[in-house]
């Protein structure tokens, strides 16, 4: 596991890398190939002490990702969180690999060929040096992500979107080859947005 650890506004405490190890370290049982891991840390001025600390950390897993942000009045606080929240979508995203597997060796299908389907796209891969700011200002764009696009299924972009708890997930459909929109509607449901070219 490739632990990068960066703070904003803040300065990290010696043992916090220690310990984001640890407790991250700990989610091998869920995810077999973690590959990178990004813990950010952040200090704001807010009212409430108990959201000072801002910990936002990102898994790279083969081509899952996982993502979670917690606050806390301390960052060991927010990480002990952030990592609950990821240890519940690890468990989550193993038992869907264990299911899809199950359902493509009982149609017939190879476990290669069922773990070749569910290979979802990397999102929102921002670049190590790239600036972004998180405060908002009106009519200006203060973020910009960036993320590979591979093609995949409607139900591999759900899965994903799912994953990464979003409400809406931007994906490459392998059968139009074109750019959609996946969300998530009021009533529980999920739409499609599946632009035409003018």
């Amino acid at each position: 596991m490739n632990l990068v650890l960066r703070a904003h506004h803040t300065s990290v405490y010696d043992g916090f890398r220690e310990q984001a190890e640890k407790k991250l370290g700990r989610l091998d049982r869920y995810l077999p190939r973690i590959d990178d891991v990004v813990v950010e840390v952040a200090r704001e001025d807010t009212k409430a002490a108990a959201h000072r600390y801002t910990v936002q950390v990102t898994v790279r897993a083969g081509d899952a990702i996982l993502r979670a942000e917690e606050r806390g009045a301390d960052p060991r606080v927010a990480l002990d969180e952030a990592v609950a929240v990821l240890s519940r979508q690890a468990q989550r995203h193993g038992k869907r690999l264990h299911d899809w597997h199950r359902r493509g060796a009982a149609a017939g299908a190879g476990e290669g060929q069922a773990a070749a389907s569910l290979a979802p796209a990397r999102e929102a891969r921002e670049d190590d040096g790239a600036e972004s700011a998180d405060e908002y200002i009106a009519g200006k764009v203060v973020r910009v992500k960036r993320f590979d696009a591979k093609p995949m299924s409607q139900e591999e972009a759900l899965a994903q979107m799912d994953l990464l708890g979003h409400d809406f997930f931007l994906f490459l459909n392998a059968r139009s080859n074109d750019y959609a929109l996946l969300y998530k509607r009021n009533d529980g449901g999920y739409g499609l947005l599946e632009p035409e070219r003018g």
